[in-house]
């Protein structure tokens, strides 16, 4: 900006209005941040509705509820008051269900337990709910975490052909390998499975 006769002249109008805008939105955001205790759980639940490339640059809001009060947020620097209210009940809500999803996971695991006995073949109808793939210097090996009908936990490392991906069923013979503990549920570690 420069004064000729007394006059403001803007010199960059375009910037000058992008300045402007992003003042109006910080001074926005502050009053938000100092009106609402919780902000910061607001914002973590709006985090959800951003999208985000490889190197965690913004790329857009995702479609839906949580999107669009992203969109908002970012755009007029606040929430409105019933769009504060909608984010805590989805939060409050949130948390219901994974306590709930937890005291089902716990009964779930309690009843859990070992299958034969270390040593002993067995045949066993296994559905894989998990893979973890392990790359290392001999190739790529897997971790398969599988479930049989009693919903107890089979664990395979290594790699064989055939072998169940994550959402399949198959009936394999195995010997068991031993009997451990992970996070205080029992699981059974199988080697050498072929299918039946």
């Amino acid at each position: 900006m420069t004064a000729i006769c007394g006059y403001t002249v803007i010199e960059n109008p375009d910037a000058y209005a992008k300045a402007t805008k992003a003042r109006i939105l910080a001074n926005a955001n502050k009053t938000f941040c100092k009106t609402y205790e919780d902000f910061a759980d607001i914002e973590s639940f709006l985090a959800d509705g951003r999208t985000y490339d490889d190197e965690g640059n913004f790329k857009c809001y995702k479609e839906g509820f949580v999107g669009s009060l992203a969109s908002a947020y970012a755009t007029y620097g606040k929430l409105s008051e019933k769009q504060v209210l909608a984010v805590r009940k989805c939060i409050a809500d949130r948390i219901v269900r994974k306590a709930e999803w937890k005291s089902k996971q716990a009964a779930l695991d309690a009843t859990r337990q070992h299958i034969g006995v270390v040593g002993e073949k067995v045949t066993l109808a296994l559905t894989c709910v998990h893979v973890v793939e392990i790359n290392g210097s001999y190739g790529t090996n897997f971790i398969n975490i599988c479930e049989d009908a009693d919903k107890n936990i089979v664990i395979y490392k290594g790699y064989a052909i055939g072998f169940p991906n994550k959402g399949e069923t198959a009936t394999i013979k195995a010997t068991i390998k031993d009997h451990g503990v992970r996070n205080g549920v029992k699981q059974t570690v199988i080697q050498r499975p072929k299918l039946v």
